[in-house]
């Protein structure tokens, strides 16, 4: 079981939004996916759960508590993913989940005061020593901000996605219906750049779907 942590102090981030749309990817690829929701304010995975008429993806309230139990649970139930989405503001959450994920992904709008607040984000993510890496989310389509974001992490040593998430209504409409862009418009953009966001965060992480029924075929 491998186990990633969606992390960031800052809100708006779009945490939920990859947490969900990566758990969808694996689903397709036959993984058993858990999304462990330990925003006990808004929920927003579990509404998106709600929302869903599929059932392929499990997620399960959790609060800082409690993590380390669920993620046995997840792990007993023989789930080949587990995905901690953190709520903003909440040190504690994004320490135990950091301390608990084989990988930590840290989703960043290039705008001056969210990156403040994500530096302190990587700041607290380094000391975890966990492999972490930063992707660009609510990208503007004009302006040199996102180069301009992409270059300062680079100067800091941190990894950050080729994939950038751009400002697409895709991804609220398919959030809304309990789906990921690749569901809602397969062939959009916001579907590219999901598609390519898990594929690189499954390369960093090193994640490979062992299912029982394949290895005996």
């Amino acid at each position: 079981m491998r186990t990633w942590a969606i992390v960031s102090q800052k809100g708006g981030q779009g945490k939920t939004t990859l947490a969900t749309g990566f758990a969808v990817e694996a689903t397709r690829e036959g993984a058993a996916v858990v999304i462990l929701d330990t925003d006990d304010r808004q929920g927003t995975a579990s509404y998106w759960e709600n929302a869903r008429q599929a059932d392929d993806v499990t997620v399960v309230n959790t609060g800082v508590a409690v993590l380390p139990l669920n993620l046995a649970k997840a792990k007993k139930g023989m789930a080949d993913l587990v995905i901690i989405d953190t709520p903003a503001n909440s040190r504690d959450i994004a320490t135990e989940a950091a301390q608990a994920a084989d990988f930590i992904l840290i989703p960043v709008v290039p705008r001056a005061f969210d990156i403040a607040s994500v530096l302190q984000t990587v700041k607290q993510v380094r000391q975890e020593d966990t492999p972490f890496a930063v992707v660009l989310s609510m990208v503007k389509h004009t302006g040199s901000e996102a180069e301009d974001t992409a270059a300062s992490f680079a100067r800091m040593g941190v990894t950050v996605l080729t994939t950038r998430l751009h400002d697409r209504k895709d991804y609220s409409n398919a959030a809304a219906l309990g789906q990921s862009p690749t569901e809602y418009d397969p062939k959009g953009k916001a579907a590219i750049e999901m598609r390519a966001a898990y594929a690189e965060i499954k390369r960093l992480s090193e994640f490979t779907i062992n299912r029982l029924d394949k290895v005996t075929a």
